[in-house]
């Protein structure tokens, strides 16, 4: 779009909104009551009637489809630039299409009903919010507070078109269905730039599984670090019933499945099993917590099995045993920024801490006896030396291969997973696997491979667990029985 173009544009607006709007009084602060629940609980704890700082960094709405979350974000956003005019926001939704079609329609709709200037203005709501995407900006009040507009995929990719970008305060509608990594950079960027305004951020958004939102905002088992950064309010489409009619409720209620009907309708944090590579784990059934996980704590009488799956970043290893026909995941290794020697340091230490077991069985990555023009040793080599100073306290074969020359074929590895949670025979010490449980819960099929894009760090600790159990339980499909007497005659079961 050319300056000219833009000048006229702004032109255009002013002349409109002196038409338009004339004297008319801003009433958002003396007529908007938010609907009981949810909405008035989230803008409570906001506190959007004030500047003051609050003590979290971000809050976030969760909720069901036509509840209320966008209308309640858009009422936020208005109140920081009108309480605030000097600072800049930023106004971004997972997608273009979400943002000119939905989120802007909100702000929209809320400047005219609160008599709120908004530029660019357009004669229809439609327009109006299809501008103010294409300008990526808008200006919100009296004092033309200037708002950032920008789809979560300016954050995202080689270019990072928002990356340098300064704000004090930020709404992200529908940030579920956004990657993470659009969220780790606005995070970076709010709270800085002119004004005196504490860095605040929103997200009202439809829950979309265990993801990173869960990780942070949901999780009653996150440290108390995050419990103080991020606050969660949940509310229900029930709640806006007097707006979307009842008729519109029930067809959602017969349109849904029950998993679909808690995300979509009570903005709950279920498992839902699309795209989904291993649907058959379930937190409730295969994670044991407290008490119960003492039954897969590690038995330094039993064989330790250890699987391991290659990468830099990060650097990654399971330790499982196995009681009866159950693999049992009792401890995990996570290391950023690390290598395989520094992984079976750790290892070491925490198997002398916990006691030598009579045995350790090795599993994993075949590809991991490669070696490369830079190295002479393979990252087996390495393994097996770091793990040395175990076998030396037991004997030269103390230590036992069980990886395979080459690899299983991916989805072969990924059944014989699926098959062992369809059996509840494989179950996940919580507390020590919480990566783990992450992988399990997240990732996600790519075409016909597994996503490994969307979160580099997803899936490299549930490949080290397919490794193990593909060796001890490869999947088999079951062998029909022939019947091989005679044919029968006649008729389409012959």
């Amino acid at each position: 779009m050319s300056w000219n173009t833009l000048l006229n544009l702004e032109m255009a607006t002013q002349q409109a909104l002196a038409k338009s709007q004339g004297e008319s009084r801003i009433t958002l602060f003396e007529d908007f009551e938010p609907n009981p629940g949810g909405q008035t609980k989230f803008l409570q704890r906001c506190d959007w009637t004030s500047v003051e700082p609050l003590k979290h960094r971000w809050s976030a709405l969760l909720g069901g489809i036509g509840g209320g979350k966008s209308f309640a974000g858009a009422i936020w956003a208005c109140s920081r630039a009108l309480l605030a005019p000097d600072t800049r926001g930023m106004i971004s939704a997972n997608s273009y299409g979400q943002l000119s079609r939905a989120t802007l329609l909100a702000l929209v709709e809320v400047c005219r009903i609160f008599n709120i200037p908004l530029e660019p203005w357009r004669e229809s709501p439609e327009d109006q919010a299809l501008a103010i995407a294409n300008c990526q900006r808008c200006y919100i009040g009296p004092e033309r507070s200037f708002v950032y507009v920008l789809a979560a995929s300016a954050f995202t990719g080689g270019t990072q078109a928002g990356r340098g970008l300064q704000v004090r305060w930020f709404w992200g509608d529908e940030f579920a269905y956004a990657a993470e990594k659009a969220f780790l950079t606005i995070d970076g960027r709010l709270g800085r730039g002119p004004g005196t305004l504490k860095g605040q951020g929103i997200l009202t958004t439809s829950p979309a599984g265990y993801n990173y939102l869960w990780d942070k905002f949901g999780d009653p088992t996150r440290s108390d670090d995050l419990k103080r950064i991020y606050q969660m309010v949940s509310m229900s489409s029930l709640e806006n019933r007097a707006y979307l009619g009842d008729d519109y409720v029930a067809s959602l209620e017969a349109n849904y499945g029950d998993e679909l009907y808690q995300q979509e309708i009570m903005g709950q944090f279920i498992n839902t099993v699309k795209g989904l590579i291993y649907k058959y784990f379930s937190r409730t059934d295969h994670c044991l917590n407290d008490q119960d996980a003492q039954l897969l704590e590690y038995d330094r009488n039993l064989p330790l099995l250890l699987t391991f799956d290659f990468n830099y970043n990060p650097a990654v290893c399971i330790a499982a045993q196995m009681r009866g026909n159950e693999i049992h995941f009792c401890h995990e290794w996570f290391l950023m920024d690390s290598d395989v020697w520094e992984l079976t340091e750790q290892i070491v230490d925490w198997v002398e801490d916990n006691g030598i077991p009579p045995e350790i069985q090795i599993f994993g990555d075949a590809t991991g006896r490669a070696r490369s023009a830079a190295s002479k040793l393979s990252s087996w080599d390495i393994v097996f030396q770091g793990l040395e100073p175990l076998a030396l306290q037991r004997g030269r074969r103390y230590l036992v291969r069980k990886f395979a020359d080459s690899n299983p074929y991916v989805v072969n590895r990924i059944h014989s997973v699926n098959q062992l949670f369809r059996q509840n025979r494989c179950f996940v010490h919580f507390a020590n696997c919480q990566n783990l449980v992450k992988d399990f819960e997240q990732v996600t099929w790519n075409e016909e491979s597994i996503n490994k894009t969307d979160n580099p760090l997803l899936s490299h600790l549930s490949d080290a667990a397919g490794y193990l159990i593909h060796g001890i339980y490869p999947f088999k499909k079951a062998e029909r029985k022939r019947d091989i007497g005679k044919r029968k005659s006649g008729g389409l079961a012959a």
